[in-house]
């Protein structure tokens, strides 16, 4: 019981980041997600974005770009099995999260920092 107690404490400040494939492709009627999209989580307590993938992409370019001043404050290449990336620093704000697989396949999401 105290173990099933932790592991909802743990996953409740973890909240998924919905993503939309962009470019002409995307609006096509496609109902499976492409092999190489990721899955993207914002964990409020540890202020990181967690990018869980397969490895069918070899990498990802991330970048995290400030609503607010609509510049990339965090640019960086990950794992084709994801990272996870400390926006800890990041002042409190909305941003957008924007993933390109190797096949240059482009993910977009919004997340807040608090």
């Amino acid at each position: 019981m105290f173990s099933l107690l932790l592991s909802v404490n743990v996953f409740a400040s973890r909240r998924s980041i919905a993503l939309n494939r962009k470019g002409m492709l995307a609006n096509h009627g496609e109902f499976f997600a492409p092999a190489d999209m990721p899955e993207v989580y914002y964990d409020s307590d540890t202020q990181e974005i967690i990018i869980e993938a397969d490895g069918f992409s070899t990498y990802y370019d991330v970048d995290i770009i400030s609503q607010s001043t609509l510049l990339a404050v965090i640019s960086t290449q990950i794992s084709g099995y994801g990272d996870n990336i400390d926006v800890s620093l990041l002042p409190d704000d909305n941003y957008i999260i924007v993933i390109t697989s190797e096949f240059d396949n482009e993910y977009e999401g919004y997340f807040t920092n608090y």
